[in-house]
């Protein structure tokens, strides 16, 4: 009975995929619904689906046990002004919460995009089936880039840096790498948390005279992108971070399973 239930309600999500992705990756420049009316006719609507929570059902069958996400809208430990019930939900696959908050990013090719956090995932969070296990595997690939404000010594090496996601603590706005099929595998937005930090060698490039070329390569992407809170270049592109990364210019950190500064995964 849940094996049929389960290949049903797949088939579902990938014909409507991009109503039902819950990090709600939303871009601005996306295409208009195309609506069929009675008598044959077809409206013309822009149409974007509110941010809806997921059934409860709809997670399980997906891999993570709703009990165990933290920070859930409609939960205790959600910011009340997040969320607010509303029984408007018509899609069998969510529940009537609907989400008030809503953030600005990037893909991984620097489109803007709009997306609404529907919790924090602990290991407990994840299911102990195959779903669980194909749950944990989606969160560890496929990586949501968070950029700390980072202090630094005397030598411009970063001290203190605090691996939490929450706004206060962001430099510049968020990069998500929507690689592959994002949109038909990733259904309920998995994302493992990843920071990115500037080395000691890209900020001695760009404030002290250092390595030249180093130099060369920041002060092009400030004069593309603009600087951030620290000063430091924007990064709105997954290949501007992974070339600058091989290049000794940022590394990434991540938060452990249990015990660090924030979640290392979230929704």
């Amino acid at each position: 009975m849940m094996k049929g239930k389960r290949k049903i309600l797949r088939r579902g999500m990938r014909i409507g995929v991009v109503t039902l992705i819950m990090f709600a990756l939303m871009s601005s420049s996306a295409p208009p619904t195309f609506i069929q009316a009675t008598g044959g006719q077809q409206n013309f609507v822009k149409f974007n689906e509110p941010p809806f929570d997921f059934s409860d059902e709809f997670y399980l069958v997906n891999g993570i046990n709703p009990d165990n996400i933290l920070r859930r809208p409609g939960n205790p430990d959600r910011n009340p002004n997040h969320w607010i019930e509303d029984d408007s939900v018509t899609d069998p696959t969510r529940r009537g919460i609907r989400i008030l908050e809503t953030t600005g990013g990037w893909d991984r090719d620097g489109n803007l995009i709009y997306y609404s956090i529907m919790g924090d995932v602990v290991p407990e969070t994840f299911t102990d089936d195959a779903a669980g296990v194909r749950a944990r595997m989606l969160a560890e690939d496929f990586r949501a880039f968070i950029f700390p404000k980072t202090e630094r010594d005397d030598e411009g090496n970063p001290i203190n840096v605090k691996l939490s996601p929450a706004p206060p603590n962001r430099r510049q706005d968020n990069v998500f790498d929507t690689k592959n099929a994002y949109f038909c595998e990733n259904l309920l937005g998995l994302w493992i948390v990843t920071f990115v930090v500037y080395t000691k060698k890209a900020y001695n490039a760009l404030f002290r005279n250092g390595d030249p070329n180093a130099r060369r390569v920041l002060e092009a992407l400030i004069a593309r992108n603009g600087r951030d809170l620290d000063g430091t270049p924007i990064l709105n592109t997954v290949a501007d971070i992974e070339r600058l990364e091989r290049m000794g210019l940022v590394e990434l950190r991540f938060n452990p399973e249990v015990g660090g500064d924030g979640p290392r995964w979230v929704i």
